[in-house]
């Protein structure tokens, strides 16, 4: 059983390769930081030029995904497009912006994990959020491969740039959902960590006063890591991708009862679309699990009684 690595969510790498910040991992320093290349330059500019590209030509077109036979139906859908880019923009942004704070995180995260001896490999469910972000990038490019085939009018530019603009949307809005998702995982289990080591403490005969303040040092800085860094770095970012998942799930309920969309076929290819996009505007608040928080917390409370009542010689229940 490893202890746990500093480079315990290796999926974050990726987001020099998706254009999101610079962060990079030291093998010598064995920390993470800040490393901005001229390829990591490039792909940012690249990724800011796709949705700037597609706002503009959402702006100069009139454009909607599909005809929803009505004026209001088709405004929406135009307004969704033009949220696509913007919401996308402000996100990616906001993250870029708060990269030092998101590289003081991790390597606090890494200490603690290091003092708490936490093993990464007893979580796997990270690395399956990765995986399903995986399989989720390959289902959105089968369907929209599919759907360019009815959309594209004689290769229209706009058509092309704004589809483009969804499609890269699709990826880094979902890959920073599963990012976010990682680290609240990472840090509820360093809190159960936290627990599990105090009450080895307890279960010894002598407890070291100096041992007890360092886990009890240990559980503030994992609360303060939570209320403070990972709010900083994703409060933003979770508030422009909700207010657009939000229109996008709207928008695809109300195709769906519009009339000629009851055959099965029709249905099941809806349902392709809105699964993925529920799902990942329900994980955030999923992983966030309140009665899961507030069993650690009570663990945690009874634990530090039973170490006061041994301190001091006073039973306890």
């Amino acid at each position: 059983m490893g202890i746990m690595s500093p480079k315990f969510l290796s999926f974050l790498r990726y987001q020099r390769y998706l254009g999101l910040s610079d962060l990079d991992f030291s093998d010598s320093l064995q920390k993470y930081g800040l490393h901005g290349t001229w390829i990591s330059m490039a792909t940012q500019s690249l990724v800011a030029g796709v949705f700037v590209s597609a706002l503009v030509a959402a702006l100069a077109e009139s454009l909607y995904y599909m005809d929803t036979k009505s004026e209001s139906g088709n405004a929406y859908d135009n307004a969704v497009i033009l949220t696509t880019s913007v919401s996308q923009l402000l996100a990616n942004l906001w993250f870029r912006s708060q990269q030092e704070s998101q590289v003081t995180l991790l390597n606090r995260i890494c200490q603690l994990g290091r003092r708490l001896q936490w093993d990464r490999l007893a979580m796997p469910h990270p690395r399956l959020l990765y995986r399903i972000w995986l399989a989720v990038c390959l289902g959105y490019g089968i369907l929209m491969f599919g759907f360019g085939f009815h959309w594209f009018k004689d290769m229209q530019l706009s058509h092309v740039l704004t589809l483009l603009g969804f499609a890269a949307r699709c990826i880094l809005a979902n890959f920073q959902f599963t990012c976010y998702s990682g680290m609240v995982l990472v840090l509820q289990r360093l809190l159960r960590a936290q627990v599990d080591q105090l009450e080895n403490l307890v279960s010894t005969n002598a407890i070291s006063p100096a041992n007890l303040a360092c886990s009890l040092r240990a559980h503030d800085e994992i609360l303060l890591l939570c209320q403070r860094e990972l709010i900083a770095i994703y409060g933003g970012v979770l508030l422009f991708l909700f207010m657009y998942q939000v229109m996008q799930c709207v928008l695809i309920f109300f195709v769906s009862h519009l009339e000629g969309f009851h055959s099965a076929s029709e249905m099941g290819l809806i349902l392709c679309w809105l699964v993925p996009m529920l799902f990942y505007l329900v994980l955030p608040l999923a992983v966030n699990d309140v009665l899961n928080q507030v069993s650690v917390c009570k663990r945690f409370n009874v634990v530090l009684m039973k170490t006061i009542g041994k301190q001091s010689g006073v039973p306890t229940k």
